[in-house]
């Protein structure tokens, strides 16, 4: 249906190598396009080239969800769904898979739905941002006017707006 979706956790196959979970990411795809697709992934997340015979239990937690993006861009969705892509990931490894992947990831045309506890950094880089408390949606709008707004800090410390 042309979505792809990076799960919190259980990212990538541990046993697998990274070029056999960019393959697991092209199941739906011809084996002669396989080939030009991890091609084509590796472009775009040139460290993984290096660690292609690696086993993904072997990479660290920024690696592992640069496998995960690429391997779930193996299928080239319109929509890519990142569930906490910074997840257990230290502060600094989190602003780079956001700013840095993430961001390119939209920049390069791929519609990017991101679920982000990360709130601030996510709005940051995102073009449209919905703030929901206890599981509706309390705030929405551009992300830059989010980021503006002085109440923003009341719905994250656990009071809503209304």
């Amino acid at each position: 249906m042309g979505i792809g979706y990076v799960p919190q956790t259980r990212d990538v196959f541990d046993t697998l190598t990274v070029t056999e979970n960019l393959e697991m990411g092209g199941y739906l795809v011809t084996r002669s396009e396989v080939a030009a697709r991890i091609g084509d992934v590796l472009e775009f997340f040139p460290a993984l080239a290096t660690m292609r015979e690696r086993v993904a239990s072997k990479l660290s937690g920024g690696e592992r969800k640069m496998l995960a993006m690429a391997r779930v861009l193996m299928a080239r969705p319109g929509l890519l769904i990142l569930d906490e892509p910074t997840s257990n990931l230290s502060a600094e490894l989190a602003k780079t898979v956001l700013r840095e992947h993430v961001r390119r990831l939209a920049d390069a045309g791929t519609t990017v739905l991101l679920v982000e506890q990360k709130a601030f950094e996510a709005l940051e880089i995102a073009d449209w941002g919905y703030v929901l408390v206890a599981g509706a949606t309390q705030i929405e709008g551009a992300a830059s006017d989010l980021l503006d707004r002085p109440d923003i800090k009341e719905v994250f410390l656990g009071r809503g707006t209304r």
